[in-house]
């Protein structure tokens, strides 16, 4: 027997090529849509229109309806592939080491984190309310992030009871969210090391209690 009769017959090949290439097309054409959605939330507009979204990916408004049921369903679609490809900054600090490093590592990485997702991050909590997908990524996110708190710092807060330990790691979540930096960077207008500084002082303060 040769090689040649575990090859696929070239009928069945030349069947497959065009629904592989129109494949490739579909999912070529959703990323324009979905980067140019993203470009949008980069420059501050959290709700373009289709047109406006369809003009920047160079395609037709109506190609933007066929790869989408809705804007809301462009808008989740968007916030889901950005958390995927920013996934690599959400790794956890090491929990050995000093108390100093890891407070230090903790306030690098929500750093690295809100640099990465803040633009999408606004973009969500308009959609939040429409968009159970949405919901649940931002579900998703706040509770992985307290466990790699609860993580981190599981020394200190086995130094408690737990009614306490629950309290404190609840003030050490608020006070480390991406929402709490948001404020210290967009109201409060500090750069990103004074807010670094002040997350870190507040954990320290925490701790210390």
């Amino acid at each position: 027997m040769t090689n040649a009769a575990l090859e696929p017959p070239a009928s069945a090949s030349g069947r497959n090529a065009p629904v592989d290439r129109r494949r490739l097309r579909t999912e070529r054409g959703r990323e324009l849509v979905v980067d140019a959605l993203l470009a949008f939330y980069d420059d501050g507009d959290h709700q373009p229109g289709a047109a406006k979204i369809a003009a920047r990916a160079g395609v037709s408004e109506r190609t933007v309806f066929r790869y989408f049921d809705d804007l809301d369903s462009l808008a989740a679609a968007a916030i889901e592939i950005q958390a995927a490809r920013v996934a690599p900054v959400f790794v956890p600090p090491d929990p050995d080491g000093s108390l100093d490093a890891r407070i230090a590592a903790l306030v690098a990485q929500r750093s690295r984190i809100y640099a990465a997702t803040a633009v999408t991050t606004r973009a969500a909590h308009l959609f939040e309310s429409q968009s159970p997908a949405i919901t649940r990524a931002l579900k998703f996110r706040r509770t992985l992030l307290r466990d790699q708190l609860a993580a981190l710092f599981a020394r200190e807060l086995a130094t408690h009871h737990a009614g306490v330990g629950a309290e404190l790691l609840d003030a050490l979540d608020a006070a480390t969210s991406l929402e709490t930096i948001e404020q210290l960077r967009t109201v409060s207008g500090h750069s990103s090391r004074r807010a670094q500084a002040i997350v870190a002082r507040t954990v320290r303060s925490l701790l210390a209690s």
